[in-house]
């Protein structure tokens, strides 16, 4: 079953009332309401828009407002409950069944946490498997990393982080999440070791697209069998044949290189390029470094291991 960590959805603004003007902020223009907006960040994101220009309402927010169900993510069985834990604030009363009939979803974050006790494990083998290390771009973050192509325009972004989320709830930004659970050890021990998985989809093209779907409603959304975190590891990333070994001088020149690039495909790319002539086919000097990185790697992990841990299943 398909899960997400966050969703943006776009409904009829018929479906919010009771609005609390003490809560929400307001937008006026010669005396007309433009809009109302509740936007918060702590103890989990939450960002309701109910615009009077275009007649929609938005409602932005992510799994922690399921609070000790957070573990289960939103999904299909508990989206109801996401709306409900909103009505319970008191500072709007959501017409749930209406909104889930009748919405879209505009942005969502499709998330799978596994469990796995090596994290560097898998980001050192996507490190060294990437297809193409110019289209593909992996950024460092402080526990994990962030795999994402090269693409200028959201339309065609791609972007999936891949980190240890039992660091990221200790952190001190979510202290205000964490008090707000009547079993924070429960939680905590359930994400011991998890490694997490989530694919950022900011359009609705790229919805339809990586779930398979025709429409962008929600109902679709929640109920799709595609496995996009597959596809976009399958897309980014390529398992070569090991073939080489340091039994000659040439490859001990190589592990040279690499050793000095700190084993980052990356930076060797970027040396081969800098010191060669700009009719050299770069892909073919870059494949013995591959070749060499993967016979050094560690066997044990290989593409299908990394399929089996982002399998819906």
């Amino acid at each position: 079953m398909i899960r997400f960590d966050k969703l943006k959805i776009i409904t009829n603004i018929k479906y919010i009332s009771n609005i609390n003007d003490k809560a929400f902020a307001t937008q006026t223009i010669n005396g007309n309401l433009q809009y109302y907006k509740y936007c918060i960040k702590k103890p989990y994101c939450l960002c309701i828009i109910a615009n009077y220009q275009l007649y929609e309402l938005s409602i932005e927010f992510t799994g922690k407002i399921l609070k000790d169900e957070y573990v289960n993510l939103i999904n299909q069985t508990n989206i109801r409950k996401c709306f409900e834990e909103i009505n319970k604030l008191g500072i709007c009363t959501l017409s749930i069944n209406d909104i889930l009939q009748d919405s879209e979803v505009s942005k969502c974050d499709i998330t799978k946490d596994v469990d796995y006790d090596d994290l560097n494990n898998i980001t050192d083998y996507i490190k060294q498997h990437l297809v193409n290390y110019r289209k593909w771009i992996i950024k460092e973050k402080h526990n994990g990393i962030v795999l994402e192509n090269s693409a200028d325009t959201p339309r065609h972004r791609k972007r999936l982080t891949i980190y240890n989320k039992e660091q990221e709830l200790k952190l001190v930004g979510n202290k205000d999440f964490l008090n707000l659970l009547s079993n924070q050890n429960a939680l905590l021990n359930y994400f011991k070791s998890k490694i997490r998985f989530e694919f950022n989809i900011n359009t609705k093209t790229q919805i339809r697209t990586f779930l398979k779907i025709s429409t962008n409603s929600l109902n679709d959304v929640l109920t799709s069998t595609t496995n996009p975190l597959a596809t976009i590891i399958n897309e980014a990333i390529k398992e070569t044949e090991a073939t080489l070994c340091i039994k000659n001088v040439q490859n001990y020149l190589r592990y040279l290189l690499l050793k000095d690039c700190s084993f980052n495909l990356a930076e060797v790319e970027a040396k081969i390029r800098a010191l060669s002539s700009t009719n050299t086919v770069i892909s073919r000097r870059i494949r013995p470094y591959k070749q060499l990185l993967n016979n050094l790697s560690d066997p044990t992990f290989s593409l299908s291991k990394l399929q089996k841990l982002v399998s819906l299943v």
